[in-house]
């Protein structure tokens, strides 16, 4: 059965449900992001980002996070052009309605955090899978244990003439790195290019992206920065909504907990969105 063809009351079930599951992750990436505002040079943020970038379950996570927006976009822009032909004909009298005064907007809130979320796909996720180049941060004590073994094979004439020569360039890179690529707790090579990588890593090294680098540059950027801060302040007018609908699509409303329900809808869009906004703001003017 295609996806247009489920029942109205379906496709709102599964939106409220992927809904939910963005509902929960969101502190999750606000926590994360929090620690580009510690004084430790990037230390929390890039173990951090190692660990998502890294475990197997973070990364199956991560796909279902993905599908779940995407489906969460898709279902909504379904039950939208359903609700649009169910009423081809505007009424020409407007009657008073319960529904919340953001529902009415929720298709264009949604398709500007979209467009956003395009935006910090390109940036982050894309540089994640090879698809743009960025700034990258490889472990001093894995690049020294690869070129060590690099060493025994040296050692042991297994490598040609040509090899040779890219192993003495790399040691010679390797005894003059600039101080500002290397962390302050002298754990990782940062901020590298790709060129970069190759000349104090190898050829064969995989590098991780270096989200703390490339998260300082675009928050630098006063109309990144502005962009982001907009795209936030429209998701908490989105969120205000999103959390009463979904109340009311599980069955949860009553009229003895529909102003719990609204206090927490309110204070989640305000306070999440809000962390989100001041982190560019506190690194632009205060970094």
């Amino acid at each position: 059965m295609r996806l247009n063809q489920f029942a109205s009351i379906t496709k709102k079930m599964a939106i409220a449900a992927f809904g939910a599951f963005l509902l929960l992750f969101l502190p999750v990436h606000l926590g994360i992001n929090l620690c580009l505002l510690r004084d430790d040079g990037g230390h929390w943020f890039r173990l951090a980002s190692h660990f998502m970038g890294t475990n197997y379950i973070v990364k199956v996570f991560e796909i279902v996070l993905i599908g779940s927006v995407l489906l969460h976009i898709i279902i909504g822009i379904l039950l939208t052009i359903q609700n649009l032909l169910a009423r081809p004909v505007r009424y020409k009298v407007s009657h008073k309605s319960k529904t919340h005064f953001m529902s009415r907007y929720m298709i264009y809130t949604g398709g500007l955090v979209g467009v956003f979320l395009i935006i910090h796909f390109v940036n982050f996720y894309f540089v994640k899978i090879n698809l743009v180049e960025g700034k990258y941060t490889a472990k001093l004590e894995q690049v020294q244990k690869a070129f060590g073994e690099k060493l025994n094979r040296l050692q042991a004439h297994e490598i040609d003439e040509a090899e040779q020569e890219v192993l003495m360039a790399q040691y010679h890179a390797l005894t003059n790195v600039p101080q500002e690529k290397i962390d302050k707790y002298h754990v990782n090579l940062i901020n590298l290019t790709k060129d970069e990588v190759e000349v104090y890593c190898g050829k064969d090294y995989k590098a991780q992206p270096d989200f703390y680098a490339i998260s300082k540059d675009l928050f630098s950027n006063k109309y990144y920065s502005l962009i982001y801060i907009l795209s936030f302040i429209i998701l908490g007018l989105h969120l205000m909504h999103a959390i009463n609908s979904l109340a009311q699509t599980f069955g949860l409303s009553h009229k003895k907990y529909n102003s719990t329900i609204e206090f927490v809808a309110i204070a989640y869009a305000i306070i999440v969105p809000l962390g989100f906004a001041l982190i560019p703001i506190i690194i632009y003017y205060f970094s």
